[in-house]
């Protein structure tokens, strides 16, 4: 009965030291975690580009961004698009964790079960004292299953010219350098027509939209420049790529012409059947072509004997225009390619100097004082990897100076902790501090000439 009531009196202040130890034993336990999500139901369509989220938690805050790989699957595509990463916070078990996701592109080439690679991914976050932790986590298992009705592509015979079509309604427009006239574009013999098409393709990569389809009638010459590929552009009407193709058609000869619809093949994500979308055809009228100037019957003072009414000086012109085209050809091939050379050594030497450990300084100290949080904490992690070999945190921390400790471990709280990032951020601290450690690369002296030659040469 004694030891009872002991253990009934003892029992709440266990409770309340248990109580009171579990937040830190909490924080003190905690490890950074890794979540991945696929964002679409499974098994997905061929072609079909799919988002795969990979989020990583950090206890505390992060000190240095995540370094997300390239991811390889044999048989699919998989790409991470140049799209700043999501920043949040999360409390998990007491613990407040800060977190960044990523999302990376998938679009399946054929049919199957397709595993993402086990990598990992390393970065550094504050521990409980503030000090710089190194943090690893592993891609857990996960598995993509791709089929349910096939692939679906183009062909120009047999397996080969095989083309994978995008699953997503796509969109075709074009535009014309010349403004047509009731529906007709009216040319001269000689003249060209620009034909510029534009496709766009919601929520799927500009490099898997398949090239249209364009032809050019008899006694036309076409020609096509290379595609202009984009993703979320500034003028699309949502995110997705857009494809721009660049024909020209040339008209030798006078006539009446129709320019064939443009088409653009691509897969119903609803109904998974093939479908087209088509730019419509396009008539022109040529007439002949344009002369210089006429002449009176019988000929003038300016024209070749025997020739009816070619001006000479025309002739003079044509022959000295051609011969300077050859010389500047001539010289051009022979030029070429020491130019190509020289281009390629400034090119060099601008990019040795862009990423040089005093451009990077000089870059880092314009962001802090322009206030550019994520900028300044770009161009401080590129300097101590140029200048140092080592992260922020890690090179703060060991020159021991507690100012400059501060400033780096507030740049990243204000990134990746709970402050709010629309906050302001002072980056005055952090440039000073700089400051004061940051050596700037010793100059060269230039030894004079002597005055006098030597006396016995």
């Amino acid at each position: 009965m004694r030891g009872d009531a002991v253990l009934r009196r003892v029992a709440p202040v266990l409770l309340l030291l248990a109580a009171w130890l579990w937040p830190w034993l909490a924080r003190a336990a905690a490890e950074p975690i890794v979540r991945v999500e696929v964002g679409a139901r499974q098994p997905v369509q061929v072609g079909q580009q799919v988002g795969i989220d990979v989020t990583i938690l950090a206890p505390n805050y992060f000190l240095s961004a995540p370094a997300f790989p390239a991811l390889e699957v044999p048989g699919a595509v998989v790409t991470l698009p140049d799209a700043r990463a999501v920043n949040s916070t999360e409390t998990i078990g007491g613990v407040l964790y800060a977190g960044i996701r990523k999302t990376y592109a998938f679009t399946a080439e054929q049919d199957g079960d397709f595993r993402l690679p086990a990598a990992t991914i390393r970065f550094t976050y504050a521990g409980d004292d503030g000090a710089p932790r190194e943090g690893s986590v592993t891609l857990p298992v996960t598995t993509i299953r791709a089929g349910a009705g096939g692939a679906v592509s183009t062909a120009t015979g047999g397996s080969a010219g095989r083309r994978l079509l995008p699953v997503a309604r796509l969109t075709i427009t074009q535009t014309l350098d010349h403004d047509p006239d009731h529906g007709v574009v009216r040319l001269h013999a000689g003249d060209a027509l620009v034909r510029t098409v534009t496709t766009f393709a919601p929520q799927t990569q500009a490099m898997m939209i398949a090239p249209p389809h364009a032809a050019a009638p008899r006694g036309v010459r076409m020609f096509r420049a290379d595609a202009r590929l984009s993703d979320q552009a500034r003028d699309a009407p949502g995110p997705g790529g857009t494809r721009v193709d660049t024909l020209t058609y040339v008209f030798e000869r006078p006539g009446t012409y129709t320019l064939p619809a443009v088409t653009v093949d691509w897969r119903d994500p609803a109904t998974r059947q093939p479908a087209t979308s088509e730019a419509p055809l396009v008539k022109v009228e040529v007439a002949a072509a344009r002369t210089a100037g006429s002449l009176a019957p019988g000929g003038s003072a300016g024209a070749l004997p025997g020739e009816g009414g070619l001006p000479w000086r025309t002739l003079l012109w044509g022959a000295g225009a051609l011969l300077a085209a050859t010389v500047v050809v001539a010289l051009w091939r022979r030029l070429r390619p020491r130019l190509a050379r020289l281009r390629q050594r400034w090119a060099e030497r601008r990019r040795a100097r862009a990423e040089s450990a005093d451009a990077r300084l000089a870059a880092t100290l314009q962001a802090c004082r322009a206030g550019d949080a994520v900028a300044a904490s770009q161009a401080l992690g590129r300097w101590t990897r140029t200048a140092h070999g080592t992260t922020p945190a890690a090179w703060a921390e060991a020159v021991g100076d507690a100012g400059l400790s501060a400033a780096v471990a507030s740049l990243q709280r204000h990134l990746y902790g709970p402050t709010p990032p629309s906050a302001a951020w002072d980056g005055n601290p952090l440039a000073q501090a700089l400051g004061r450690h940051a050596r700037a690369a010793p100059q060269r002296r230039r030894h004079a000439e002597p005055a006098l030659p030597p006396l016995n040469p």
